[in-house]
């Protein structure tokens, strides 16, 4: 209605032909930017008829009709032109009456008579007006609530979704449990028969065979960890445990199990730690381990002649401590445009790569992704054909009390003393745990389920139950529970070949005293048992 030929179409409802007259003459002299149009009805019945077969923009109704009279005539031209706006106009000066109008669909009410001239043309455009602001806030509500209604929807589906999501990820991640005890639980039996007859006399071609076999194995269970890691690390499943590590040990026990690859390669490994670097701080020990070891085996996997650098020293960096570990080789190099995809999963700089050194292509991705996990960095420096250098950076919270811990040591030659329950239902397994444990001094007694535990354990007394988890009939969950319900008060230790965090907890949360994971390490071993036995010779020392 601001163009200057804005026309506005009017029906002018009026039994009276005298108002009529006045009221279009009004219109059809109004001055200013808008000319109207004006149609006339003398009934409701004939307003009727028309209001269907034209647009209008308004219509302005007389409130006494022949065929009908009062706010009636509002509403009936109104459920037919609900869009439409209605001006009344009244021939008494009834204010209640107008009033009762407005509440019926009204947009206003005008008195016909002396002034209709001057207010008249007002009121139409500002009903219009009125209507249009009304119905763009009722198409705008009814937009809104489609939104929501959709909103809403989408959030229900996106719900569902993240339902579906989480039961795939707990299924994965059971897949992933199972997995791991089904191709774990074989490896340990072939890698502890493999050290077993490593130990007895043999010729140096048997001995050879031994050591094929060893390494072979020690190499699949590798690539195994680096494929169920990268899972876990996928499903969301890996978990940080920071507890107190030893910097300077876990170092040397890095170098030791690294030490005899290199030289196996004739390659000079060197170690050296920084005297700032404190030697006990909080972190996951376990993944700062297998990121180190990681990175040095890709490194003596990639050299050929020369030598390997393995270092540590602390840094500050924002004003924070951190602890850097330092991998330098001598070996084939990395083009700089394959730097960042050498951390992408399955992916290695060179195709040929996998088919001369091996691997899955998994290792760095994984070594990245629990370098991050530890609140660290990972970065590469390196140069076709002269070598490369990974720096790895942990934050350092420093702790200076020592909590006393036992060591690893796969060269003890004491002896222990009681009778153990070995509950595990891999018969290779048994046998191999069987034969460690009485080297050992133990006396040991075979369950193959968690029924036949239950069983033995009340006709004969155990100082202490290694227990397998995962077995047909009763898991070892529900055994352990059921022997702390019967009274058992010996130390339970839960023997588990999952990678999971969750999993460790679950053990302990069932009852368990201790875990050890699968493959079974003798080391390991022997220093579980320090934890609940002193041996022969410490006996010995301390009487």
């Amino acid at each position: 209605m601001t163009q200057a030929d804005s026309i506005v179409k009017v029906l002018l409802v009026d039994d009276d032909e005298l108002d009529r007259r006045l009221v279009k003459l009004i219109l059809v002299q109004a001055q200013g930017h808008v000319r109207f149009n004006v149609e006339t009805a003398a009934s409701l019945s004939e307003a009727m008829q028309k209001l269907p077969e034209s647009s209008y923009d308004i219509v302005l109704q007389d409130l006494n009709l022949s065929d009908c009279r009062g706010t009636e005539i509002v509403e009936k031209v109104s459920a037919v032109v609900p869009n439409v706006p209605i001006v009344v106009l009244t021939g008494f000066d009834d204010e209640e009456a107008g009033l009762e109008a407005i509440r019926a669909g009204a947009e206003d009410y005008l008195v016909k008579g002396s002034g209709l001239e001057y207010t008249l043309i007002k009121t139409i455009r500002y009903a219009i007006e009125r209507k249009k602001s009304k119905a763009s806030t009722t198409e705008s509500k009814r937009e809104l609530e489609q939104i929501n209604a959709r909103l809403m929807q989408t959030t229900m589906e996106a719900n569902k979704l993240a339902e579906e999501a989480e039961k795939a990820n707990v299924a994965k991640s059971q897949f992933l449990a199972n997995m791991s005890h089904e191709i774990r639980t074989p490896m340990n039996a072939i890698i502890g028969f493999g050290e077993v007859l490593a130990e007895e006399q043999m010729s140096e071609e048997q001995k050879g065979y031994v050591k094929l076999i060893l390494d072979s194995a020690k190499r699949l269970l590798l690539l195994i960890n680096d494929i169920l890691d990268f899972s876990r690390i996928e499903a969301g499943r890996m978990k940080v445990d920071k507890i107190e590590c030893d910097i300077h040990e876990l170092i040397a026990n890095v170098e030791s199990l690294m030490l005899p690859e290199a030289i196996q390669k004739n390659l000079e490994f060197k170690v050296s730690c920084s005297p700032n670097v404190p030697q006990y701080v909080k972190t996951d020990p376990i993944k700062l381990r297998q990121s180190l070891i990681n990175l040095i085996s890709n490194a003596i996997k990639f050299t050929e002649s020369g030598k390997i650098e393995f270092t540590a020293e602390s840094l500050i960096q924002d004003e924070k401590p951190f602890v850097e570990f330092r991998v330098a080789d001598t070996g084939i190099g990395i083009p700089t445009d394959k730097h960042d995809a050498i951390f992408e999963a399955f992916t290695q700089a060179d195709g040929s790569m996998t088919r001369k050194y091996g691997g899955t292509g998994l290792g760095l991705a994984v070594t990245r992704q629990l370098v991050r996990l530890l609140g660290g960095n990972i970065s590469l420096k390196s140069e076709v054909g002269k070598g490369s250098e990974f720096s790895l950076t942990i934050p350092c919270d420093a702790i200076s009390i020592r909590a006393p811990h036992h060591k690893d040591d796969k060269e003890f030659r004491g002896r222990f003393t009681g009778k153990l329950l070995l509950v595990e239902d891999a018969p290779a397994n048994q046998e191999f745990m069987r034969s460690i444990l009485e080297g050992l001094g133990f006396k040991v007694m075979i369950a193959s389920d968690g029924l036949q535990a239950i069983e033995i354990s009340q006709s004969a007394e155990f100082d202490l139950v290694f227990m397998d988890m995962q077995m047909p009939n009763m898991n070892g969950y529900d055994a352990t529970k059921k022997l702390h319900v019967m009274g058992f008060k010996k130390p339970i230790i839960a023997m588990t070949a999952s990678l999971m965090n969750e999993d460790e907890r679950k053990c302990l949360q069932a009852g368990c005293d201790d875990y050890i994971s699968k493959p079974i390490d003798r080391g390991q071993l022997v220093t579980m048992l320090c934890k609940f036995f002193t041996p022969a010779e410490r006996q010995a020392v301390m009487v």
